[in-house]
């Protein structure tokens, strides 16, 4: 996408995910120009790389509809990643390879020197280095059922992209976390290391609730959360 299209997409997204555009609601292109002050075509350029995201979905004619996701779907989506990623960080503090704990660190440092960044391109790029970095502790796991179960939570359209919501010290905090839980695998400390994913992933989640400019639309069922009881 060009620099302009990059913009929209941005700026599309981060309504999207806010609750700002409301779940069902049409999204027309030359509405979506005339209000972002550009011409249709990166417009329609970021509509199409949102409909790949899963956070648009093509309407039957023209034009594309903001997919829906209920509070408990985002709930579910939480409790699930905290059961199987916890489980996976804490395997791959005691199976990762010489060669997988190499990777991780250098994602882990990325994430950091990208979280002292700003601008939207620095949650791009945090966006794809935090999913690459979850992903890889998957892998490190070395536990391929369990890998091929927690990948595809990952990447949820509505999820993926936090950082386009997040304030500087969200951002600062989950690298935190993020580097303490690479110390634990380091260590070889397999409890702390599924510990520390445990309050990492309930973090974002809260943090996650917290960012949403506008949550009534997603509140149409009830939700419990990933941890309360």
């Amino acid at each position: 996408m060009s620099k302009i299209s990059d913009q929209v997409y941005a700026t599309l997204r981060r309504k999207i995910m806010s609750g700002e555009l409301e779940p069902g609601l049409q999204i027309k292109e030359e509405h979506l120009a005339n209000d972002l002050s550009v011409s249709r075509t990166p417009v329609r350029a970021a509509i199409q790389q949102l409909i790949s995201d899963g956070l648009l979905i093509q309407g039957p004619k023209r034009g594309a509809f903001v997919a829906a996701w209920t509070e408990r779907d985002i709930a579910e989506v939480f409790q699930i990643r905290i059961m199987l990623e916890s489980a996976a960080c804490g395997l791959a503090a005691a199976n990762s390879t010489p060669e997988q704990m190499i990777g991780l660190r250098i994602l882990t440092d990325e994430l950091t020197r990208l979280s002292q960044l700003k601008g939207e391109t620095a949650a791009a790029d945090l966006q794809r280095v935090n999913s690459q970095l979850h992903l890889a502790l998957l892998e490190a796991s070395n536990s391929p059922r369990l890998r091929q179960t927690a990948s595809a939570f990952v990447d949820v359209p509505i999820i993926i992209g936090s950082f386009y919501l997040y304030q500087k010290s969200d951002v600062r905090r989950s690298a935190q976390h993020h580097e303490d839980i690479m110390q634990a695998i380091e260590r070889r400390d397999r409890l702390l290391a599924e510990e520390l994913m445990r309050v990492h992933l309930r973090s974002a989640y809260r943090t996650f609730e917290a960012s949403r400019v506008r949550r009534q639309p997603i509140q149409s069922e009830p939700s419990t959360g990933p941890y309360d009881g």
